[in-house]
């Protein structure tokens, strides 16, 4: 029977508890078709029980478990869910969000079978707690570094090779994301809020105070860069736009006022020891840059990145102090 959509959920340790909310709010939607839908649990490591059959059997949609053989990170376990999906189109959730509201499954759906595209992407929220104890909700609008509120064709994804790679065990979407979105020739964008990235203080990037923020630029980097080379191979005209932006970037990032504080003074020099090495072999493409593309790229950048904050010293002096080659 033909699927139209897989939802592929990688799961670590989430219990039953951990995963029903966002099992219901699958099972929630409506004017669906739950036979055109699968949902696919890629369970990361024997050393994590299944979810009891019994449970899964309360939701209308089909679903099935795969279980790795061994702990490998969330890149693996999508990867893995990625190669038994057989729907037209993928969906990525983590197993403890939640979809936004009940009726955009079938908006998107719709808007993937009429438009045909390769990446169809949706606002999104990010719950977070402020200083009061409060929850509130920040939206993302157009942005590629995450996987939530997207769909993808997966005939797409196999006719150009992108899978996640086997080396990263953080910002694996960064770099699956960065191939998909400059390779696709029909990306398209709805004006929806699709998905809300729940918050839970133990997880990877919220426990101790958000350090992930910090000690996870070097990888970032790292996985920027490992889409370049794939990208250099198939569209080696994207590259020097892409150089330009993440130079300025990585510029406005390391002059925030969280990344000047004297605590954050270790993860600032690790960062940037990264970024020179890592950007080195690419260098070529800044250098060759006109003018005027990086002055419209960093205004276009500061808005995005800086805006509020003042630099305490200048791009240029930043380049000669790395002192990149």
């Amino acid at each position: 029977m033909r699927k139209f959509l897989s939802i592929i959920i990688p799961r670590y340790k989430e219990t039953e508890k951990e995963i029903f909310p966002l099992l219901s709010s699958i099972n929630g939607q409506v004017g669906m078709d739950f036979s055109d839908i699968e949902v696919i649990i890629a369970t990361d490591g024997k050393e994590n029980p299944e979810l009891d059959h019994g449970f899964l059997e309360l939701f209308e949609f089909p679903a099935r478990q795969i279980c790795l053989e061994e702990n490998r990170g969330p890149g693996a376990a999508r990867q893995a869910g990625l190669d038994h999906a057989e729907g037209e189109y993928v969906m990525f959730c983590d197993a403890d969000d939640t979809m936004h509201n009940v009726g955009v499954l079938k908006a998107l759906m719709q808007e993937a079978e009429m438009t045909a595209a390769d990446m169809l992407s949706s606002s999104w929220l990010e719950e977070v707690l402020d200083e009061n104890g409060r929850y509130v909700y920040l939206e993302h609008f157009q942005e590629n570094t995450w996987l939530h509120g997207k769909l993808l064709r997966r005939q797409f994804l196999i006719q150009n090779s992108i899978r996640f790679h086997e080396t990263l065990r953080v910002h694996e979407d960064s770099y699956f994301l960065s191939i998909a979105a400059d390779l696709a020739e029909r990306n398209r964008h709805m004006p929806v809020t699709s998905y809300v990235w729940k918050y839970h203080p133990d997880s990877i990037t919220r426990k101790n105070n958000g350090a992930y923020t910090y000690d996870s630029m070097p990888e970032f980097i790292r996985a920027c860069t490992l889409a370049w080379r794939e990208i250099e191979k198939r569209k080696p005209e994207r590259l020097k736009g892409k150089v330009v932006q993440f130079v300025l970037y990585n510029y406005f990032t390391y002059h925030l006022p969280n990344w000047q504080e004297k605590k954050h003074e270790p993860y600032l020099k690790t960062a940037e020891q990264a970024f020179v090495k890592t950007i080195a072999p690419f260098w070529h493409y800044w250098t060759e840059a006109p003018k005027e593309m990086i002055a419209e790229a960093y205004n276009r950048e500061r808005q995005r990145t800086f805006i509020g904050s003042m630099e305490n010293e200048t791009l240029q002096e930043w380049i000669e102090k790395l002192n990149i080659n």
